[in-house]
C-alpha cells in the first residue's frame, strides 16, 4: 500500500500499537493525518471491541515532545543535528570498538518491534556489528513460559490453538494473568464460556479486576502458583485421573513427585484453605475441557519456568494438553511479544526460532546471509546480564524501541550502568528514560508510519500498514538500522530498495524453522490472516500447533519435575509488581496520553494499613536490599495482607526495588515478583511529591 498524499481522504486498515489481542482498525486519513480510528467488526479477534488504550492511540502521533530529528549529546547537553552528523557519530564512536572488540557493542531489542524489524536487528547484531551481545525486553515478558513449553514439546506458540477455543471451555484458570485489564478484547471468550455453563478461576494474591468478572478467586502467596498446581497434580493421581495426552520421557518422576504435596501441605504452603485446594481439583478432574492459562504473574519469579512447568504437566498427564478447547496456554502481553520472541532478537536464537548453537541452524542461515558460519557470534548474555555488563565489559549499547531505565530490573543499578557507557545510542519516537540519557537519539517510527507484520498471542500474523509518514527527518526503524550498518562500513546485506524486499526476506529466512512464516506474503495477509506455523505458499496454517508428535528429537514430549522455594515466614511482607488498564509497559506513550490517566500507588490490605499506622493517601516509604521509593498508599481488601502490590509504569518506584541478579535458571527472567519488603511510613507537604531517592545494591 503506498504512502498517503498531504491531500488524500482514504481509509487505511492496520493494527493497534498495544496489547498481544492485535486488535484492527480502519484508520480514516484526511490531510495526510488520521483523525478518527474504527474498531473492525471484522476482526478475526476482537470482533470489533477496543479497550480505551487503542482508542487513545492517536493522541501519540503528533504529541508534543514527539522525537523529530536525531539528538547529539554535546556539553551534557542533547542538541539537534542532521543525519549526516548523528551517523558520523555512529561511525566514529562503533568503528574502533568493533575492529577491536565487537563483544564491547550489545544491542537492546523489543517485543513491541514488527517481525520484520526483530528479523533485521537480530541480522544486525550478528551480521553487521559481529557481536555476541543482544537481547530483548520480551526477556522480562512471556520467557519463562517459553522455556517451559519449548523443553517441554520443543515449541512455542503461546496460545497454540485459536482464542475462540476459550468459549468451548468449561473450567478456565487463570494463574497470575488480570486479562480484564492487560487483554480486554479476548474477556468476550470468558463471557462465552460463563453463559455456557463454564467455572472460571482468577488465580492471584489481588482480587483484580479479572476476578470480579470470573467469579471465583484464590489468593495464593506471591510465588507458591506452582504448589498449587502440584497439588491439583497429587488429586488427579489419587483419584485416578492420570490419562496422559501422550507418551512422554519424565513421566515417572514427576507423578512420583506430585505424592509429596497433599492438599494439607498445599494449603499451608500456599496459605490457602484447605477446602478451597480441594474444589478446585474436584471441579478440574470433573472437567471434560479445563483449560489453563499463565500470565506475568505466575512466571515472572526466578522459579517463573517451574511454574509454568508444573501447571503444563497437569495439563499433559491429564490428557487436555493440545486438544480443543483445553490444555496449557501462556497469555503474550507486548503487541509483537509472540513474532518478537521467534526471530532473532533473543541472545541464543536465529530467524524461524531456530537455534544460535545449533550447528546446522548456524550453517542455514550463514549461507542465507552469505557470511562464513566461524564469523556468525555464538550466543552471548541474555537482557539482565547484558544490563549488569553495561559501564564495564559492554562499552556501548544501541536500544531500539524499549526504555529498560523503568522496566529493567534493579532499575536503579541500570541506570547507573547506562550513565556509565561511552556510547549509548538510542532509536524511539517519544523522550523515553532511556533516551534522555543517550549519547545519540535517533527518531524513529510509529505504528502506522511503518509497513510489517506482527504475530498476536495465538500465532495470528497480520499485515500493519503504512498509513501516514513520520514528521520532520524521523525515518522508518528498518531504515535507521540499515543506515547504521552503512555508517560502519559494513553494507553487506543491508541494501534494501524497498520495504518489501526486506519483508520477503524475512518470509523466507524462517523456511525450515519451527516459526515457519515462508507460505506468507503481503498478498496472502490482505486476503486472510493466518496462524503460524505455514510452510507453503499454496498451503494451510495451522491453528492448533501442539498436536503430538512434536519437534524434538523422538517426537515426544520431556516433563520436568518442578523445584520451588521454601514458602516466605508468616509474616513477612512480599511485593508484587503489575499493569494497570490505562497504562502499557513502561509507559512511554501511556504516560503522555491525556486520555489515559491512572494512578501510582502502593496497594496494600487494611489490616497491613493498620499494623504500619497508615490511612489512604498517606505516603509510605518501600525498602528492600536493592533499593527505596516513597509512594502514596491505596488500601483495598482485595489484596492479601501479607503482599503488597506496585505498578510498574513509572520510573523510580517499582523497579527500583526488584532484584537484578537473582535469574531463573531456564529462561534467564528476573526476580520481578516475590521480594522481601518493609513499609516506613513517611510524611510530605500536601501538593509536594516525593522523588524517590536510588538506592544501589
Amino acid at each position: 500500500m503506498t504512502a498517503p498524499t498531504t491531500t488524500d481522504a482514504r481509509i487505511v486498515r492496520t493494527t493497534c500499537p498495544y496489547c498481544a489481542v492485535q486488535c484492527t482498525f480502519d484508520l480514516h486519513i484526511e490531510r495526510g493525518l488520521p483523525v478518527r480510528a474504527a474498531p473492525t467488526k471484522d476482526c478475526p479477534v476482537a470482533h470489533g471491541t477496543v479497550c480505551k488504550k487503542g482508542l487513545a492511540a492517536l493522541n501519540d502521533l503528533r504529541h508534543p515532545e514527539r522525537l523529530t530529528t536525531p539528538l547529539l549529546r554535546k556539553n551534557g547537553e542533547l542538541v539537534p543535528v542532521d543525519w549526516a552528523e548523528a551517523l558520523a557519530y555512529v561511525r566514529d564512536a562503533l568503528t574502533p570498538l568493533l575492529a577491536a572488540r565487537p563483544d564491547a557493542v550489545g544491542v537492546f531489542g523489543s517485543g513491541s518491534l514488527t517481525n520484520e524489524k526483530t528479523y533485521l536487528l537480530g541480522k544486525f547484531a550478528r551480521v553487521a556489528l559481529k557481536t555476541a551481545n543482544i537481547d530483548y525486553n520480551g526477556r522480562y515478558c512471556m520467557s519463562s513460559a517459553s522455556a517451559a513449553l519449548n523443553r517441554t514439546v520443543g515449541y512455542d506458540r503461546g496460545l497454540g490453538f485459536p482464542l475462540a477455543d476459550m468459549g468451548e471451555s468449561d473450567l478456565i484458570l487463570l494463574v497470575g494473568a488480570n486479562i480484564a485489564e492487560t487483554l480486554p478484547p479476548i474477556m468476550q471468550y470468558l463471557k462465552a464460556a460463563k453463559d455456557r455453563g463454564g467455572i472460571i478461576y482468577a488465580i492471584d494474591p489481588r482480587a483484580t479486576t479479572t476476578a470480579k468478572v470470573a467469579g471465583q478467586h484464590l489468593a495464593p502467596r506471591v510465588g507458591t502458583d506452582g504448589v498449587l498446581a502440584l497439588g491439583v497434580l497429587h488429586l488427579m493421581k489419587l483419584w485416578g485421573k492420570i490419562r496422559p495426552t501422550a507418551p512422554a520421557h519424565g513421566m515417572p518422576a514427576v507423578l512420583a513427585q506430585a505424592d509429596d504435596y497433599p492438599p494439607a501441605r498445599v494449603a499451608h504452603e500456599c496459605g490457602l484453605p484447605e477446602a478451597d485446594v480441594l474444589t478446585l481439583a474436584r471441579r478440574y478432574a470433573d472437567a471434560a475441557k479445563p483449560l489453563i492459562l499463565t500470565g506475568r504473574g505466575a512466571e515472572q519469579h526466578a522459579h517463573g519456568t517451574d511454574t509454568v512447568q508444573a501447571w503444563l504437566n497437569l495439563a499433559y498427564l491429564t490428557g487436555h494438553f493440545g486438544k480443543p478447547g483445553g490444555g496449557y496456554g501462556t497469555l503474550t502481553g507486548q503487541g509483537n511479544g509472540q513474532g518478537g520472541r521467534e526471530h532473532g532478537q533473543k541472545n541464543d536464537q536465529l530467524p524461524g526460532a531456530r537455534s544460535l548453537k545449533d550447528p546446522r541452524h548456524r550453517a542455514e542461515m550463514a549461507a542465507f546471509w552469505d557470511v562464513p558460519e566461524a564469523e556468525l557470534p555464538r550466543p552471548g548474555h541474555s537482557a539482565q546480564n547484558l544490563l549488569n555488563a553495561c559501564g564495564r565489559e559492554i562499552e556501548a549499547l544501541i536500544v531500539l524501541g524499549s526504555n529498560p531505565v523503568v522496566s529493567a530490573a534493579g532499575a536503579g543499578q541500570v541506570t547507573e550502568n547506562l550513565r556509565a557507557l561511552k556510547h549509548l545510542i538510542v532509536i524511539d519516537f517519544l523522550p523515553s528514560e532511556t533516551a534522555q540519557l543517550a549519547t545519540l537519539v535517533l527518531p524513529g517510527s510509529m505504528w502506522c508510519e511503518e509497513e510489517g507484520t506482527t504475530t498476536n498471542l495465538e500465532g495470528r500474523v497480520q499485515r500493519r500498514r503504512r498509513a501516514i509518514t513520520a514528521p520532520g527527518a524521523a525515518r522508518e526503524d528498518w531504515r535507521i538500522l540499515c543506515d547504521l550498518a552503512h555508517a560502519i562500513g559494513r553494507p553487506h546485506g543491508f541494501e534494501y530498495a524497498t520495504f518489501r524486499e526486506l519483508q520477503d526476506e524475512f518470509f523466507r529466512a524462517t523456511k525450515g524453522g519451527k516459526a515457519d512464516y515462508s507460505g506468507l506474503s503481503a498478498e496472502r495477509l490482505d486476503r486472510a490472516t493466518a496462524q503460524w506455523p505455514v510452510r507453503r505458499a499454496d498451503g494451510p496454517d495451522t491453528p492448533y500447533a501442539y498436536a503430538p508428535t512434536y519437534p524434538t528429537g523422538d517426537g515426544l514430549a520431556t516433563l520436568h519435575a518442578p523445584t520451588f522455594p521454601l514458602p516466605t515466614p508468616p509474616r513477612q511482607l512480599t511485593l508484587t509488581t503489575g499493569r494497570l488498564g490505562n497504562q502499557y509497559q513502561s509507559g512511554t506513550q501511556t504516560r503522555r496520553n491525556a486520555a489515559l490517566r491512572a494512578e501510582n500507588t502502593a496497594q496494600i490490605h487494611p489490616d497491613t494499613a493498620r499494623d504500619h499506622g497508615l490511612r489512604s493517601g498517606d505516603h509510605v516509604t518501600l525498602r528492600t536490599v536493592h533499593g527505596v521509593t516513597t509512594l502514596p498508599v491505596a488500601i483495598s481488601p482485595a489484596i492479601r495482607p501479607d503482599t503488597v502490590f506496585l505498578p510498574f509504569h513509572w520510573p523510580d518506584t517499582a523497579n527500583l526495588l526488584t532484584d537484578p541478579y537473582t535469574l531463573d535458571p531456564h529462561s534467564n527472567m528476573p526476580a520481578f515478583k516475590g521480594t522481601p519488603v518493609t513499609l516506613l511510613p513517611a510524611h510530605s507537604v500536601a501538593g509536594t511529591p516525593i522523588r524517590p531517592e536510588v538506592a544501589l545494591a
